[in-house]
């Protein structure tokens, strides 16, 4: 299991190159990959979202890489001397005409289109790939490492919040009985004050009574409960890196079943354990948004 939240840094350096690799993620529905390479890398761009989309499957992941190649390359930058030439003399004539002076006519020369421009340097991008590919696939390593571990501390924290709902459901279970004791007991005190006013027959309570048993019986809601409980267990257990989406769905249902086990029974003490039980679950699923 990961968490969505990572970190990590890769250098390499050599006589001939140096590649500095970060990557950081944090919550996204969906994988959104984001890439910032320098111009001489845009070949591989393509590659590099395929290499971590194999790998992460959610999550907003900013992907940043440095790259310099140390070796005599050539000039990489030239002016074109003709072109500023054309500046400089219209320039020089703003100054004669005007009769004011540039403070420094250097700093409006080079700012013109096309007065400083990069050579088209052949380069060997398969050895180029090389370099990148051995370094971003380390940075990847260390990025899951850290999502994983940041993973195994959330899963202590689920599992001690299933505990605690555990617990509470037993305890539901256990004063489920009560609902009914505790309204049949009400609804003859209630007869009893009325009993010269109005005449009933004791059929008509007991059928009341059934009524009211079917109307708040919750035995199938906390039965589905501690089966979603089971299975959010199975899935923490699962050895696989994408199982967010699984662990919300599995809490909308728990958190359905004690909606409706609030409204369906009558009994304080069991509203207050619903009560305590869908608080633990809604911190699971404040935390459960960060797994992958």
């Amino acid at each position: 299991m990961r968490s969505m939240t990572g970190y990590s840094k890769e250098l390499f350096e050599n006589d001939d190159f140096r590649v500095k690799i970060e990557i950081k993620s944090v919550n996204n529905k969906n994988l959104n990959l984001k890439i910032k390479l320098p111009y001489i890398l845009n070949f591989m761009e393509n590659k590099i979202k395929t290499e971590v989309a194999s790998r992460v499957s959610r999550g907003s992941v900013d992907l940043r890489i440095d790259f310099e190649d140390k070796r005599e390359l050539g000039d990489l930058f030239e002016y074109n001397s003709n072109l500023a030439s054309s500046y400089m003399k219209v320039l020089e004539k703003l100054e004669e005409d005007f009769d004011e002076k540039f403070s420094n006519k250097l700093d409006i020369l080079i700012k013109q289109p096309n007065v400083v421009r990069k050579n088209e340097l052949e380069i060997d991008e398969t050895e180029y790939a090389e370099v990148v590919k051995n370094t971003l696939h380390k940075a990847i390593d260390s990025f899951l490492e850290m999502k994983e571990g940041e993973g195994a501390r959330l899963k202590v924290y689920f599992e001690e919040r299933l505990k605690a709902i555990e617990e509470r459901v037993a305890q539901i279970v256990e004063k489920k009985e009560e609902v009914v004791d505790d309204y049949r007991e009400k609804l003859l005190e209630r007869l009893d004050r009325v009993r010269r006013d109005i005449e009933f027959k004791e059929e008509d309570i007991l059928k009341e009574i059934l009524l009211f048993t079917d109307k708040s019986d919750i035995s199938e809601e906390t039965s589905r409960l501690e089966s979603h409980i089971e299975q959010f267990k199975i899935e923490l257990e699962k050895n696989e890196s994408s199982i967010g989406k699984k662990l919300d769905f599995i809490l909308q249902e728990m958190f359905r079943e004690l909606n409706t086990s609030g409204v369906k029974c009558n009994l304080y003490d069991i509203s207050k354990l619903v009560v305590e039980c869908k608080n633990e679950v809604e911190k699971i699923r404040e935390q459960a948004l960060n797994i992958e």
